[in-house]
C-alpha cells in the first residue's frame, strides 16, 4: 500500500498534534476538481468469466489478485502490460465431493514481482509465495492443527521476500487471528499484549521489519475487547497507548491491568520508515480520533474536532492522510484531509461530499472515492489542490472506488454495482472489474 505523512521539527509537530487548538483545518480555496478522461481508463481483463477482484499493485504497474475462470472459479492472477496470467494452486490441494471448490488470491506484490497470497479448496487454505520458479508453501503456523480461512490476508510481501500477513483460522465464531512475520523464510507468530487474546492483527509493516496493528489491552462490558494500536520491534511487542482527554469516561471491567476504568478502542494503520505511527483510536468522548505517534509520545491530530476521524496513511514527508465526518462518520458526509506539521487542508469532493481516503504515496498524491453531484461514487486521485475525477472505467457500472496508488501516481481501483450504490466498499460486489489508471 502507498501511504502519506509529513516530516516536521519534532517539537514543534508533536505540539501541534497534541494541542487540536494548534490545529486550523482548511477548506481547500481554490479546488479544481477534473473532469475524467474514459480513455485514460484500463479494464484489466478476466481469466474467462465474469469478475475480477484486484488486490495490490507495484511501483512498475504490476497488479495482482482474483479472477473467476471459465470454470466458474477463483484464481490467483499477475497483470502487467495488457496481459492477465493465471498463477499456479498448490499441488495437491484437490477440490473434494461433493464440493469442487479450489482456487486461489493472489494479495500483495513485491516490486522486483515477488507475489504472495492465498491457494485454498473447501476446506482448507494455504498461505503461498509466488516467484520465477513456482509456487510454495510458507506453512503458517496455526494452533491445534486448525485450517487457516480464506481470509486470512498477505500485508505486503518486501523485495527481499519477507512477508507480513494475518493469519485466520477456521475457529469461531470470531474465528482465531493473529500476525505472523516471515524473515529468511522462517515464519515467526507475533505475540499480543496479553496471552488470553486470540483475535489480534497487522496492518503495515517498513522495510526495517517493524510492524503495527491493534491487540486487546483490557475486556469491557458483556465480554467485549478493547483493542489498542500496538507495535513490533525484532518480535516485541509495544502498546502505543491511548487519547484521554475528554470527558467522561468509557465503562471498563479490568481492576488487574485496568484499574483507573478506562477502555479505549483502535488501530494503527501505517508506519513510516523512520518509525512514525498514524491510526486511530477512541477518546474518552466516545469518538474515533486520528492520532500520530512519535518518539514515544502519541497525539491526537486536532483535525475535524468533534467528529470522527481516521488517519489511514502517511509519507516519508511526514504528511498524513485520512477522512472522517459527523457524529456516526457517515461516508456520505466525510471529509478527506491532509495534515502536515500541525495544520490540515480539507481535500473536497467530487461535488456531493462523502469523501473517502484508501492511500497515499511519498509524493503526497492520494487515492480515494467521492460523491459526484448527481451521487455516484467515483474513484479520484488528489494532488495539490485538484482532485480528479476518474470515472467509473471503459466498461461502465455503478460506482467506482481506488484501492491503491503507486510511486508514479497510477492507481488501481474498481467498478461495479454494489447494492448501496453510494457505499465505499465494493468487497461484495459481484460482478465487479479491475481498473488501472495510468498516471499521465
Amino acid at each position: 500500500m502507498n501511504r502519506l505523512v509529513l516530516l516536521a521539527a519534532v517539537l514543534a509537530s508533536l505540539a501541534a498534534c497534541t494541542d487540536p487548538s494548534a490545529v486550523s483545518p482548511r477548506r481547500p480555496s481554490a479546488q479544481v476538481v477534473s473532469a475524467p478522461n474514459p480513455a485514460d481508463a484500463i479494464d484489466l481483463g478476466t481469466l474467462g468469466g465474469n469478475s475480477t477482484t484486484p488486490r495490490a499493485l507495484n511501483n512498475g504497474g504490476q497488479v495482482v489478485g482474483t479472477s473467476v475462470a471459465a470454470d466458474g472459479q477463483a484464481h490467483p492472477f499477475v497483470w502487467e502490460r495488457g496481459t492477465m496470467r493465471q498463477l499456479p494452486l498448490l499441488p495437491g490441494m484437490r477440490p473434494g465431493f461433493p464440493f469442487p471448490e479450489i482456487g486461489g488470491d493472489a494479495q500483495a506484490i513485491s516490486n522486483t514481482g515477488l507475489v504472495a497470497g492465498l491457494s485454498y479448496n473447501r476446506y482448507d487454505a494455504r498461505m503461498v509465495l509466488w516467484d520465477s520458479t513456482g509456487v510454495h508453501d510458507l506453512a503458517a503456523p496455526t494452533v491445534y492443527g486448525l485450517p487457516i480461512s480464506r481470509f486470512a490476508r498477505v500485508i505486503r510481501i518486501t523485495d527481499e521476500g519477507n512477508i507480513l500477513a494475518t493469519v485466520i483460522l477456521h475457529s469461531g465464531p470470531p474465528p482465531t487471528s493473529y500476525p505472523v512475520l516471515w524473515q529468511g523464510g522462517i515464519p515467526q507468530r507475533l505475540p499480543a499484549l496479553y496471552a488470553w487474546d486470540q483475535r489480534y492483527t497487522a496492518a503495515a509493516m517498513n522495510s526495517r521489519g517493524q510492524v503495527i496493528g491493534a491487540a486487546a489491552s483490557a475486556y469491557g462490558y458483556e465480554g467485549d475487547r478493547y483493542r489498542h494500536p500496538v507495535l513490533w520491534t525484532d518480535g516485541a511487542i509495544q502498546d502505543l497507548g491511548v487519547l484521554r482527554a475528554g470527558g467522561d469516561t468509557p465503562y471498563c471491567y479490568d481492576p488487574i491491568y485496568h484499574p483507573d476504568g478506562f477502555c479505549s478502542d483502535g488501530t494503527a494503520t501505517d508506519i513510516s520508515e523512520r518509525g512514525d505511527v498514524v491510526g486511530y483510536v477512541s477518546d474518552t468522548t466516545h469518538l474515533a480520533r486520528p492520532f500520530l505517534w512519535r518518539d514515544g509520545q502519541l497525539g491526537d491530530l486536532g483535525v475535524l474536532p468533534g467528529m470522527n476521524a481516521y488517519a489511514i496513511a502517511s509519507n516519508e514527508r511526514g504528511q498524513v492522510a485520512g477522512y472522517g465526518g459527523g457524529r456516526l462518520a457517515s461516508f456520505e458526509g466525510g471529509e478527506g484531509f491532509v495534515w502536515q506539521d500541525g495544520q490540515a487542508q480539507l481535500l473536497g469532493s467530487l461535488g456531493g461530499g462523502g469523501t473517502v481516503v484508501v492511500a497515499m504515496n511519498q509524493r503526497g498524491e492520494i487515492a480515494g472515492s467521492s460523491l459526484t453531484a448527481a451521487g455516484e461514487r467515483h474513484a479520484f486521485i488528489w494532488s495539490d489542490g485538484v482532485m480528479t475525477d476518474l470515472g467509473l472505467g471503459p466498461l461502465g457500472g455503478a460506482a467506482s472506488i481506488a484501492i491503491a496508488v503507486n510511486a508514479r501516481g497510477d492507481v488501481l481501483g474498481a467498478s461495479g454495482t454494489p447494492p448501496y450504490p453510494r457505499s465505499p466498499d465494493l468487497s461484495a460486489t459481484s460482478p465487479s472489474r479491475g481498473i488501472l489508471w495510468p498516471r499521465h
